[in-house]
């Protein structure tokens, strides 16, 4: 229990370190008396598993501050805030870490969107604070209102006419539905147990060698166990997209001339799909019985469309963004079923396994487990640089001082050993992916070697073999859990209490040492296979002639 509170930050005691404190603030909106108004609380159109999920953050170092907004009135009265602007006298956006906008009213001039003030308030935060966003709607113009002027947010996503979002009905519809238990279609498949696959970019992670090509998704579709690559489905989602223009400007109130995507010593950062939602090709018309029908919609044209998109504003020195096709892939009604008995909107009986969703059976809370790690790294990944350097300290001073893994380390060890203790250790709470990305920008040279894109087919001119980015990786954890360790064995000698810049000193030095005892290293490994490269250099060894494969015996 202690350590439970350790965790939650209520209970600070030496050696442990505070979490990190990351502060979202969410904002909704939709029509007062509608149909289509999102909640805090549970109903149809409502996030309170997700808000439960990031109040009750599983990961020791990093913890959420919500604060919930909503632009109308929020219809169960579950928000803090309801009328909701940017400009209000008592708000400053500087209090806050990540922007999270859920938008539900449609007509990107609509009389309640985002004002020209009230853009050039969070326009300014995301360039000059780094701010994050991860913004949403649904099918057609849903969203459009809240999000489709916002700078970067606006064109990684279709809001408005302009763009040809896709509509909710019709056989272009983006239609992710799986089909039931039942072989049906039926529009409340949305709330059964059965999630959409996906698929994911994949990145390089080394160029090992032109005949071994390793490769990871994207830090917020890498999960503990490996890729996320399912997501609930929904009958009619809206489309995540690529800019077509790079050098675009934008300009709110006396904020005016910037850069949509800002160029950083000659490199201009874009955003990318990360994750492609597939409409299956079986949808028929009608009522009948033949598997496939669906019920409800009709026949749908298969396809693949966009459903994840990121932009690395860090890259370019300004706030990360996510976006996403469709809110539902957050919503109550598509993690944990559909609103019951008595509920306004489309209930289902109590005892309905589609009250239940996910939660329903043992393959559903695996499939709701993958897709909450979705949801838990858009948060990790939108924190600035300075909230992700404090998640990278105290997730490896958390290994260094928690059992069981403080009984097995040894600052004796090898430094790739300790490393790679270290490595499993984080990978199997944080996931490697997100160690990777904690790592690799403090190390802004050997990131310049790294392969933008997975190649298709072996580069021949290519290195034959070069060091993997996991042992670097092993290296650099190896250095900082070792002089995390002799720091905290100093603590426990002297009884001391863990100081914040002591920690962060030891890490420093650590990850310094790390680097310095692979390059070492890695000199010793090219020396050992001189030998190799001599006999290369000699015709490859080769003490064979035709004469050898004649058959002297014909």
């Amino acid at each position: 229990m202690r350590f439970d509170a350790i965790d939650r930050g209520d209970l600070v005691i030496s050696p442990f370190l505070a979490p990190c404190r990351i502060k979202i603030l969410m904002v909704a909106d939709g029509t007062n008396g509608g149909f289509v108004n999102v909640t805090y609380g549970r109903l149809y159109f409502s996030l309170s598993a997700l808000c439960d999920l990031l109040e009750h953050s599983p990961d020791w170092w990093v913890r959420y501050d919500l604060t919930k907004m909503h632009r109308q009135t929020d219809p169960l009265g579950a928000a803090d805030r309801n009328n909701f602007r940017f400009t209000d006298a008592d708000f400053n956006i500087d209090d806050y870490d990540q922007i999270w906008f859920f938008g539900a009213r449609q007509n990107v001039n609509d009389s309640q969107r985002l004002s020209d003030a009230e853009l050039a308030i969070v326009a300014r935060w995301m360039d000059e604070k780094r701010g994050g966003v991860f913004a949403v709607g649904d099918h057609a113009d849903l969203g459009a209102s809240l999000c489709g002027r916002i700078p970067r947010v606006s064109t990684m996503r279709k809001w408005s006419p302009a763009q040809s979002p896709p509509n909710a009905t019709g056989p272009n519809r983006h239609d992710t539905l799986i089909k039931g238990h039942d072989n049906f279609y039926n529009f409340n498949d949305e709330s059964d147990d059965i999630p959409m696959k996906v698929r994911v970019r994949r990145y390089p992670l080394w160029p090992t060698s032109a005949f071994q090509r390793r490769w990871a998704p994207h830090p917020v579709l890498c999960g503990k166990k490996g890729v996320i690559d399912v997501l609930p489905d929904h009958p009619h989602e809206g489309e995540v997209i690529e800019p077509t223009n790079a050098t675009a400007t934008f300009g709110f109130g006396s904020y005016v001339n910037k850069p949509e995507y800002p160029e950083v010593n000659g490199h201009r950062e874009m955003p990318q799909i990360i994750a492609w939602a597939r409409v299956q090709g079986d949808h028929t018309n009608g009522l009948g019985g033949q598997p496939g029908t669906d019920r409800n919609k009709g026949a749908a044209n298969a396809k693949e469309f966009g459903a994840v998109g990121a932009y690395d504003g860090h890259e370019a020195n300004v706030g990360r963004v996510v976006v996403d096709s469709t809110w539902h892939h957050w919503m109550d009604v598509n993690l944990i079923g559909r609103p019951r008995t008595g509920d306004p909107i489309d209930p289902v009986p109590d005892d309905d396994p589609k009250a239940f969703g996910f939660e329903y059976t043992p393959q559903g809370r695996e499939a709701y487990g993958r897709i909450k790690e979705y949801f838990l790294n858009v948060a990790k990944w939108l924190a600035a640089p300075a909230k992700q350097n404090c998640m990278f300290k105290r997730a490896t001073w958390g290994i260094v001082i928690r059992y069981p893994l403080a009984e097995q380390l040894n600052p004796k060890l090898p430094l790739w050993e300790l490393g790679s203790y270290a490595r499993d250790a984080i990978g199997r709470r944080a996931s490697l992916c997100t160690l990777y990305s904690w790592i690799l920008p403090h190390f802004p040279e050997w990131r310049q070697v790294l392969p933008k894109d997975v190649r298709l087919v072996p580069d021949p001119t290519q290195e034959l073999v070069t060091p993997s980015w996991e042992a670097f990786e092993a290296y650099v954890l190896g250095g900082a859990t070792r002089k995390m360790l002799e720091f905290a064995y100093t603590l426990g000698e002297k009884g001391g209490e863990a100081d914040e810049r002591q920690v962060a000193d030891a890490m420093a030095e650590g990850m310094k040492l790390g680097a310095e005892s692979f390059s070492k290293d890695l000199q010793k490994s090219q020396e050992a296979s001189r030998q190799y490269f001599d006999i290369a250099a000699r015709g490859a060894g080769v003490r064979v002639t035709a004469a050898t494969f004649l058959d002297e015996h014909r």
